[in-house]
């Protein structure tokens, strides 16, 4: 069978606002050498769909953060263009497509709120931008509520947004957002949401990682959450392997949430343990669940079908 990964969220697109993320010239931001994930080093004939996040951020607000996005976008958009190896999705038919082409699927999606420049009218734009995915915050506040290092909820403006965001057909990603803020979102949601890149604070107790109470409501409501792969998120030690890997996704299946389970690596975003470093070592990720008791059709779930199958609801 071929080997298929969907991955919920990364910071390639973005990685050069980071010290050492420098690009090579003449390179598509998806195929560079220095990335973690890179497609060169993918194994011929793998299909891989990646939502690639433009990372807005706490500093910029207002005007500055909706231009940043559009810069991020434009570039985004010229470069999966100007290679055929890769196609710009916006619907999961056409990420299909691009896959029974060999091609890198990949979605346009957003973390941070402050690409909106707190304007609801940019919503429109950010979905006519090809973004179908918004991470609400970072780490600390922005115009539309607050991140883990913070203890405030959400705005008047936010809680706007959002019904917005659903009404448009731009997924609500609570990844960053603290507890105050997931508890308040609760009442505001009619559709299923997203953790793109969240693990089991159970597991590990970073406060980035969701408590059980949280999982076990995201999957009565059919939602969708991507395994992190950050050292920091994965262990309380900072080790991060496949092992501690592999107690996350025990916990989510302990939990009743098998069926929401993806993959949300937080490439170029993380620091990441060699075992999982790459899209590679994402697309081998079966055959280790499947050595630890999981059947093939379990494993398949969590790397790929799960997440086709929700964004096949969310944008046919």
């Amino acid at each position: 069978m071929k080997q298929m990964v969907m991955d919920l969220h990364c910071d390639t697109l973005t990685r050069d606002q980071f010290p050492g993320g420098e690009m090579a010239p003449g390179r598509p931001f998806f195929d560079q050498p220095g990335c973690q994930l890179c497609l060169s080093r993918l194994p011929a004939g793998a299909g891989y769909v990646q939502c690639f996040a433009v990372f807005i951020p706490d500093r910029l607000r207002g005007a500055e953060g909706a231009a940043y996005f559009d810069r991020c976008a434009a570039r985004y958009h010229r470069q999966m263009a100007g290679d055929p190896r890769a196609a710009d999705c916006r619907t999961m038919a056409q990420a299909e497509a691009a896959l029974a082409e060999g091609k890198l699927a990949g979605f346009l999606t957003v973390e941070g709120g402050s690409a909106l420049g707190g304007k609801l009218e940019r919503v429109e734009e950010l979905y006519r931008a090809g973004v179908r995915m918004l991470t609400l915050t970072w780490n600390g506040k922005n115009e539309l509520a607050s991140g883990h290092d913070t203890g405030e909820g959400f705005t008047a403006f936010g809680r706007e947004a959002v019904a917005a965001l659903e009404e448009r057909g731009i997924l609500v990603d609570v990844s960053h957002l603290n507890d105050r803020g997931f508890e308040e979102l609760l009442p505001l949601v009619k559709k299923p949401f997203v953790a793109s890149h969240s693990n089991a604070r159970s597991v590990c107790g970073h406060r980035r990682n969701l408590p059980d109470a949280f999982i076990r409501e995201m999957a009565e409501r059919r939602c969708l959450i991507g395994l992190n792969y950050c050292r920091h998120f994965l262990s309380d030690e900072g080790r991060g392997d496949r092992e501690d890997l592999w107690r996350h996704v025990a916990r989510f299946l302990e939990l009743g949430a098998g069926d929401c389970l993806a993959l949300g690596s937080d490439f170029d975003g993380a620091d990441v343990h060699p075992e999982l470093l790459g899209g590679e070592k994402s697309l081998a990720l079966g055959d280790f669940l499947v050595g630890k008791g999981l059947t093939p059709a379990q494993a398949e779930r969590i790397l790929f079908g799960n997440a086709r199958d929700f964004f096949a609801r969310a944008f046919p």
